[in-house]
């Protein structure tokens, strides 16, 4: 779950590194734009047209994200270093290339192949740890992770979240819903509480909602929801909730935790897909 509540959570942590995330995302737009305009000329204008378009597209999705987040996020950084490749790769197998732009070019673009490999094989690993359509039993109880509140508000990534739970539950309302989130940055509410109040607004019966309203991150989500259950004494099905992106690390605590949950998957809004998925990709490649 994220939360800036606590130095030891990923925004948190994000929010001590906002110098250098803005400094090396604004950098490589910089050095992008740089090679861009030593590639006028020296390549096939295709090949010019191409790199400025993606270059354009890296740098207005950051530009979008940063539009409608309250904080940067680390997912900015390798979408604005992959903004770089496409002008360097091009000035460096251009004939009219100067041999030291070009070998600048061929230096540049070695780490940015590796960056861009890592990244989909990372991807491809978060993808392949849940199922598009899993098998939830009637009974289950299915924990969502929290998330940002805005304005009193789940934020868009934590509405679908909500929104799936609460499709299944309205497919099958014998189902428990597990709201997990602690207060919020200025402590007027928790994420639990806007959470089940969100899900009820939405049809979901008060009665199977279940609030848990301590959680500062995904390893005590997990381990203070399942100790919820527990004290219920419910022996059924355990779904845990969360964006895409996500289950990959949620799952992985959970197995830290000696537990066991089946993955249900909410989809991560289009317009910050790319910086939540590198983010995600960075915290799993640094161990968080």
């Amino acid at each position: 779950m994220p939360g800036n509540r606590n130095s030891s959570t990923l925004i948190g942590t994000e929010a001590s590194l906002r110098p250098v995330v803005l400094a090396v995302t604004y950098g490589c737009d910089a050095m992008a734009a740089v090679l861009l305009l030593l590639a006028l000329g020296r390549v096939s204008p295709a090949a010019w047209a191409l790199s400025l378009a993606l270059a354009l597209v890296g740098a207005l999705s950051n530009l979008h994200y940063r539009r409608t987040h309250t904080l940067t996020t680390i997912g900015m950084m390798p979408i604005a270093a992959l903004s770089v490749l496409p002008p360097a790769v091009a000035l460096a197998t251009a004939d009219a290339t100067p041999a030291a732009l070009r070998t600048l070019c061929l230096a540049l673009s070695a780490p940015l192949c590796l960056l861009l490999v890592a990244l989909g094989t990372t991807f491809a690993l978060l993808r392949a740890s849940y199922r598009a359509h899993p098998e939830v039993s009637p009974t289950a109880a299915l924990i969502v992770l929290g998330g940002a509140i805005k304005h009193g508000r789940p934020c868009q990534t934590l509405a679908l979240r909500l929104d799936a739970a609460a499709s299944l539950w309205q497919a099958e309302p014998t189902r428990t819903i597990v709201v997990t989130g602690g207060p919020t940055p200025d402590g007027r509410t928790t994420e639990a509480r806007e959470m089940a109040r969100y899900l009820q607004e939405h049809g979901v019966m008060r009665k199977r909602i279940l609030l848990e309203p301590t959680a500062r991150n995904t390893r005590e989500n997990i381990a203070r929801s399942s100790e919820l259950l527990d004290d219920r004494g419910f022996c059924g099905q355990r779904c845990v909730v969360s964006s895409d992106y996500h289950l990959y690390r949620a799952l992985r605590e959970t197995r830290r935790l000696g537990r066991s949950l089946t993955p249900v998957a909410a989809p991560t809004p289009p317009a910050s897909a790319p910086q939540q998925w590198c983010r995600e990709a960075l915290t799993v490649w640094f161990g968080r």
